[in-house]
């Protein structure tokens, strides 16, 4: 009898024991499935996000660009109207030298034409009362040398002086005859003033037919 109540008891432990162990499974199948619901919502969260953000850059890169792009097209035209306004700065002054410039014919039959400029002094480095010097080493002569350069054009390196005597004036004057090194016969004779405090002042240019000084 003893035996036959001990074996019910058993029996009923082991359904309650059996009961506890299928709710237990049921329960950690539900967490499972929850915690993988969990993860997946978060994975489309995510995603989403970067999608998000991904459409914001997209649709900032077009206006950045397009503010850069007017920016260089304001650029380009603000260079572009400076060029203009310089380019016509240069045509008047070259109109302007144009017009300062003035040719004639000369008396004398070797010169072909007469040129004569509003030619500026060339400045000067001498001090005290000025001396007419026809001397190579002196600075006067270097000074008459540049204001030949300045009246024709040639530089001081690529001249030839061919004759440099006094002028009208003895103190105040002297006269030129220059020409490039690779064109002698090409010659000019230039005249040339003093003016105190400035320099030597070219005052005429006449283009010879002959270099009558070679």
């Amino acid at each position: 009898m003893v035996t036959k109540q001990n074996k019910n008891r058993r029996v009923k432990q082991n359904s309650v024991e059996g009961s506890r162990l299928e709710s237990n499974t049921k329960r950690k199948k539900t967490n499972l499935i929850l915690n993988i619901l969990i993860i997946i919502v978060s994975i489309l969260i995510i995603v989403s996000l970067y999608f998000v953000i991904l459409a914001t850059d997209n649709t900032d890169t077009p206006t950045e660009t397009k503010t850069a792009s007017s920016t260089n097209k304001k650029e380009d035209a603000k260079t572009s109207h400076e060029k203009e306004k310089a380019n016509e700065q240069t045509e008047k002054d070259d109109q302007k030298a144009e017009e300062e410039t003035s040719s004639e014919k000369s008396d004398d039959p070797n010169v072909s034409n007469v040129i004569t400029k509003d030619w500026k002094p060339v400045g000067t480095k001498q001090s005290g009362e000025h001396v007419n010097s026809y001397d190579a080493t002196s600075r006067d002569w270097k000074e008459k040398i540049q204001a030949f350069s300045d009246a024709t054009g040639i530089s001081a390196d690529n001249m030839t002086l061919w004759f440099v005597g006094r002028g009208a004036d003895p103190a105040t004057e002297s006269i030129g005859t220059v020409s490039e090194k690779s064109t002698p016969d090409k010659a000019y004779r230039v005249y040339i003033a003093w003016r105190d405090g400035e320099g030597w002042q070219p005052m005429k240019v006449e283009e010879l037919k002959q270099n009558d000084k070679r």
